[in-house]
């Protein structure tokens, strides 16, 4: 049994859609007997969506960056949560700082959205706020905040700022036009070795990809790790291959 994991935004879904011939090579992987697992920033609720839309066959999705994984059912296995101090104080400074559009508080399974100026929201521009920002401030916990910025330099930027000083108990990932924050020590790595560990697979018959910054602990998983053609340069840097499609990867890893 081989274990295919991919990212979602900008890797399986791509401009909006997912490819046909994807959804196929997917499938057939799966009918040869193997395992599929999303790998996403994206809350529980927001890839739910997705899956049911599309009718994905998956077997586990590790959101939040590699902070909550489920199983297939949507059972949780896995849950991680930010030190509710520093979420706060990492919330407030960022809405001090330049090209804050908005940000997202997920408790590990629905997501809240705060609005800042959103002139230039890239990412969350159908998101309508469900709670105050005082109810969001009364959270019991948090599993990832993400905040949205004006552009993917300014996005950059604030991750590492973050991760400067507050490094000690979180970490922040670029990821486009959003910056992720999760725990200190939770990567997308961290959560597929969790479910490598849940299925018995081992590293050298595991497969990953993706496109972004957030996504290069993932690649460099194991040592299958890709890059989607259209991924930036300095994140192909870290992968070992570099596909223009799941099913091309599929298709060659089926070929071997």
């Amino acid at each position: 049994m081989k274990l295919f994991a991919s990212d979602y935004d900008g890797t399986l879904l791509y401009a909006k859609h997912i490819m046909p011939e994807d959804l196929k090579a997917i499938q057939e992987w799966k009918d040869a007997g193997n395992q599929f697992v999303i790998v996403t920033g994206r809350s529980k609720v927001s890839i739910q969506k997705q899956i049911d839309e599309y009718d994905l066959p998956v077997d586990f999705v590790v959101t939040n960056n590699g902070g909550m994984v489920f199983d297939k059912d949507g059972k949780i296995l896995l849950s991680n949560y930010l030190d509710y101090i520093t979420s706060l104080d990492i919330i407030y400074i960022a809405k001090t700082m330049e090209g804050v559009c908005s940000y997202v508080v997920n408790d590990g399974i629905n997501r809240h959205r705060i609005v800042i100026d959103d002139t230039n929201e890239h990412r969350y521009v159908g998101l309508e706020p469900d709670m105050s920002e005082e109810e969001v401030m009364n959270m019991a916990k948090y599993a990832q905040i993400v905040i949205s910025m004006a552009e993917v330099d300014l996005a950059v930027s604030m991750a590492d700022a973050i991760n400067h000083y507050f490094g000690d108990t979180v970490v922040a990932y670029a990821n486009n036009y959003v910056v992720d924050v999760v725990p200190k020590g939770i990567s997308k790595a961290t959560g597929l070795d969790f479910v490598c560990e849940w299925t018995g697979i081992d590293e050298k018959d595991t497969y990953t990809i993706g496109d972004s910054y957030n996504d290069i602990p993932l690649m460099e998983y194991g040592i299958h790790g890709a890059a989607i053609e259209t991924a930036y340069d300095e994140v192909k840097d870290h992968a070992l291959y570099v596909y223009s499609s799941i099913h091309e990867m599929i298709k060659k890893i089926m070929s071997e």
